[in-house]
């Protein structure tokens, strides 16, 4: 598959470093120069023959707003003459799990509510708000639009486990947070399934999380469990505090097999390939 990636983030270069032997991976960014950097190719315009030849635009492109506070595309004319001149190709959007409600607490994990694709988006924080606006903006815009909504993208180098054992602790809190995530290397699978014309799946929107919610309770007990770190901060185990993000889609475009199904297997990935 040929692919066009929009910006130069973690799940784009991740993407281009390890799947490039089956698909052709190209980048649009205002960063070529770290982009060049890392072995990737760039395009820096839409004049050139080939631009119009890709089947895949993936765009992890974050909200961004003008200064007049309307949503902005950094790249929003390039790609507006990319679709229409070829109706086919598929824009496939990164967005987040922060589009759906989250203010809910339990004394039990089990009470928590379970979420998926078909739960109406209902965001109650000003990010999921924006973030849901730009989804509106991209299916209204573009026929082929898809949507992925991740939950916390990690991987090697880049991971909760990863900042404890380098003494980075900056993000500790000691509410018992449920958070579901996603192990970049299944995300990107995620990615190339779902970004095919004819992807196997009735869907426009799917949730990009693997199959175990945890809380932070959880996570930290098991991060000192394997590495032996003392967490300096004590967790209320009394509430959790969340909800639970589930995916109806996600096996299937995975071939029914997660690489990392729980983070558990992905942190031990992390740490295992750090450098």
């Amino acid at each position: 598959m040929k692919i066009l990636c929009l910006g130069a983030s973690f799940t784009g270069t991740f993407l281009a470093s390890n799947f490039a032997n089956d698909n052709t991976i190209k980048f649009l960014t205002r960063q070529p120069c770290l982009v060049k950097s890392l072995g990737f190719d760039v395009i820096n315009s839409t004049l050139t023959d080939e631009i119009g030849t890709f089947e895949l635009i993936l765009d992890t492109i974050p909200p961004v707003f003008d200064t007049l506070g309307k949503l902005s595309h950094p790249y929003g004319s390039i790609i507006d003459s990319l679709m229409s001149s070829n109706p086919k190709i598929v824009y496939l959007h990164i967005s987040s799990t922060s589009i759906y409600p989250s203010n809910f607490s339990s004394s039990e994990h089990d009470e928590l509510p379970i979420i998926d694709e078909d739960t109406p988006a209902n965001p109650d924080t000003k990010r999921g708000e924006v973030r849901l606006k730009l989804e509106d903006n991209i299916v209204n815009r573009y026929d082929t639009a898809r949507i992925i909504r991740a939950g916390g993208i990690y991987g090697p180098n880049r991971s909760l486990i990863n900042r404890f054992i380098d003494g980075n602790f900056s993000r500790l809190r000691a509410d018992n947070k449920m958070v579901s995530r996603i192990h970049v290397m299944d995300l990107c699978r995620i990615i190339l399934s779902f970004g095919k014309i004819h992807a196997g799946v009735r869907t426009i929107i799917v949730n990009g999380v693997d199959r175990l919610p945890s809380s932070n309770q959880e996570t930290f007990a098991y991060i000192q469990k394997v590495t032996g770190i003392p967490i300096p901060v004590s967790v209320n185990q009394d509430t959790v505090i969340g909800r639970k993000i589930t995916s109806k889609h996600a096996m299937a475009l995975l071939s029914n097999k997660y690489l990392f199904p729980t983070f558990r297997e992905g942190f031990l990935d992390c740490i295992n390939d750090k450098d």
